[in-house]
């Protein structure tokens, strides 16, 4: 073979055959240039609607917002020693010497203590003691594996020096109602009184323990004690209020055509965290959604003649706020029946404000609202009270129904006024204020005043 052969490769190309590869490769780049660009744009795109997204709330002003309860005060260590005080007299005249709650709102609002329930008891009792300050004696009864942590609880409630605790700590394999019985050793304790949200097996074993004492679920003097509000919870309690009010103000002109009840959600919870309020939640219904009263947010979107219920609220140093306003997206007349109930719920609620006060039954309270929603045909969609105390916890007493007809208003009570009509599959409204029982007598808002129309909170 000639050098000039050897030189040959085995597989030649024309011209023609180089000019259609060439053309193939270009194409090739062409199309996965294409491809790698279309990938880029598609990446970039979401991150910028995820970011879009997140940040959706960074175009809100929460100036008014922020700071806007900084001023208030949790409540100072004497005020425990004014309500153990209350409490010995109010001992004294139901002839009982003791007072027993486990953890919940009740240990909070005597001792300041948080502490979870659990299947093991942990207990705080208040015995009439002439000889200590405040005319009680506290003595909390832990799991011995958790007295350590029961004297950093102590530390933290920043109680006054006229209250010292003391800690009776039991044993994993004996009874802690034992060692409540060894605390009223050598003591004629003819009565107890376990405070009235405590669990069965708290009483049953405090009473199992005692039986040659009479035990008994705390009465409506005692319950009253919380019940009537101070002046620093009061304090509270409208500024918590007030600022969820605010809040709502300040997220619904955000609210537009196109966003879910989970995107409302997402305002709302930003902005009440914004305000300062923690342990926040927040109910956003939309349309025929907020024909169930306690429905649930779902994709649910807003359309330009939607109606909105928002119901929500937080807490503040300990207060619980609850508000709901329901308002249209839509101009005036887009549907004259929703905008007619929406005005009977505001007329009901103002019927409650004019009409109620001290010395009204909650029962009478109930149906004051209840009166305004019956005379227009609607008596049947409304299908719950009209209200709930109010205070440490969301929901507690008074509770404002046709039943309550033994418990009567009196100042410092705080209580929700929200009425409502409820049409299955069609629409919900519901209007929310939170009120005191004034000194005078009269209801005072605890918000900055009630919705004025559908269209402005």
């Amino acid at each position: 073979m000639s050098s000039e052969e050897e030189q040959t490769p085995l597989f030649t190309r024309s011209n023609h055959g180089a000019s259609h590869w060439n053309r193939l490769k270009k194409s090739t780049m062409i199309i996965r240039a294409v491809i790698v660009f279309s990938i880029l744009i598609g990446l970039t795109g979401g991150i910028w609607f995820l970011q879009s997204f997140l940040n959706s709330t960074d175009t809100i002003d929460f100036n008014p917002l922020e700071g806007y309860c900084s001023h208030i005060l949790p409540i100072q260590p004497e005020e425990y020693a004014t309500r153990h005080k209350k409490l010995a007299e109010t001992l004294k005249k139901e002839g009982a010497d003791a007072l027993i709650m486990e953890g919940g709102a009740t240990m909070v609002y005597y001792a300041n203590i948080h502490w979870e329930l659990t299947e093991r008891a942990f207990m705080v009792i208040l015995e009439v003691d002439e000889n200590e300050p405040t005319g009680i004696h506290t003595t909390i009864v832990t799991p011995a594996f958790e007295a350590s942590r029961a004297v950093e609880s102590l530390k933290k409630a920043r109680l006054p020096t006229e209250i010292q605790p003391e800690i009776r700590e039991w044993l994993e394999h004996k009874s802690p109602f034992d060692t409540v019985k060894s605390v009223f050793e050598e003591k004629k304790v003819k009565r107890l009184i376990v405070e009235q949200d405590a669990r069965l097996f708290i009483y049953q074993g405090v009473h199992d323990a005692l039986q040659d004492t009479q035990v008994i679920m705390a009465p409506e003097s005692i319950q009253m004690l919380r019940m009537v509000k101070s002046k620093s919870e009061l304090d509270i309690m409208r500024c918590a209020n007030t600022v969820t009010e605010l809040a709502i103000r300040t997220v619904r002109p955000h609210i537009t055509v196109g966003m879910t009840e989970f995107d409302i959600q997402k305002l709302m919870t930003n902005a009440l965290h914004k305000a300062g309020l923690t342990n926040t939640w927040v109910l956003a219904l939309v349309d025929e959604n907020a024909a169930l009263p306690h429905g649930s947010s779902s994709e649910k979107k807003v359309t330009d003649h939607s109606t909105v219920l928002i119901d929500t609220g937080g807490e503040l140093l300990g207060y619980q706020s609850d508000t709901t306003r329901t308002f249209f997206m839509g101009k005036r007349g887009h549907n004259q029946t929703i905008e007619d109930a929406w005005y009977l719920v505001r007329r009901a609620q103002e019927n409650v404000l004019n009409r109620a006060g001290a010395g009204t039954s909650c029962a009478q309270v109930d149906l004051t609202a209840r009166h305004i929603i019956d005379k227009a045909g609607y008596g049947d969609a409304f299908r719950h009270r009209t209200g709930h105390g109010l205070g440490l916890e969301m929901h507690e007493k008074p509770y404002m129904n046709q039943g309550n007809v033994d418990q009567y208003l009196a100042p410092g009570m705080t209580f929700s006024v929200e009425p409502g009509i409820y049409i299955l599959n069609e629409f919900g409204i519901r209007l929310e204020d939170a009120v005191v029982v004034g000194e005078d007598g009269k209801l005072e808002l605890l918000t900055k005043g009630l919705a004025q129309n559908p269209w402005t909170l």
